[in-house]
């Protein structure tokens, strides 16, 4: 069962594109993100790395499985949302969508190249080393992976307000601000960046081949 639904998670948003004839490359992605979560969920529960705490009851397991959020467990048990927490995860969208507009105010009259047009072999032009390390180069990656973040952000205020408000499972929260806030290389990509990405490559890959290969 569990490798039919590995297989169905990998073949079904194949399906639902090619259902929608859908040409935008952003909307493929989005429609295949969830799938690509189900896929370590399942890898989870193939290898015996599903949290003890989802097990223990069909609707928590159903939501943890079903859902694209990291659900928080203490004591083997899923930590329920304060009324309180509900509503200032709700409030906190403006955050996100007041920083993307200001950047988006900012960034369109440059055509999203606020520190100018540089070489970034966007054409598949000759590109040099010179090329990628430029200030005005790094500046426009440093401008556009901020604007991804806010767009991170925004998703999962929203994706966990909706969790907590109608099921009240408090969730994770999948972007602390790592562009800005983060100490180190490390801290950036193991406790600020997508922590929900890091959590099912841990528990769906880490753990497993750990496991299995006695490491």
């Amino acid at each position: 069962l569990g490798g039919a639904l590995f297989l169905s998670a990998i073949l079904v948003p194949y399906g639902i594109i090619d259902l929608l004839r859908e040409p935008n490359t952003a909307v493929r992605l989005n429609i295949c993100l969830p799938f690509a979560l189900y896929q370590f969920r399942v890898l989870e529960g193939l290898f015996g790395f599903t949290p003890a705490g989802a097990l223990g009851n069909f609707g928590v397991y159903g939501a943890y499985f079903a859902l694209p959020f990291d659900m928080i467990f203490e004591d083997d048990r899923p930590v329920m949302a304060t009324r309180r927490e509900k509503i200032e995860l709700i409030l906190s969208w403006w955050r996100p969508v007041a920083i993307m507009i200001l950047m988006l105010s900012t960034m369109i009259p440059f055509d999203f190249k606020p520190f100018g047009e540089q070489n970034a072999g966007e054409n598949h032009e000759p590109i040099s080393v010179q090329d990628y390390l430029a200030l005005g180069h790094l500046g426009n990656c440093f401008a556009i992976a901020i604007f991804f973040q806010q767009g991170l952000a925004l998703g999962d205020v929203l994706t966990g307000g909706a969790i907590q408000l109608f099921l009240g499972y408090k969730s994770e929260s999948v972007m602390r601000n790592p562009m800005l806030d983060s100490d180190s290389p490390s801290d950036f990509w193991g406790r600020k960046w997508n922590r929900l990405v890091h959590a099912v490559l841990k528990r769906g890959i880490y753990k497993p081949f750990r496991s299995y290969t006695g490491s």
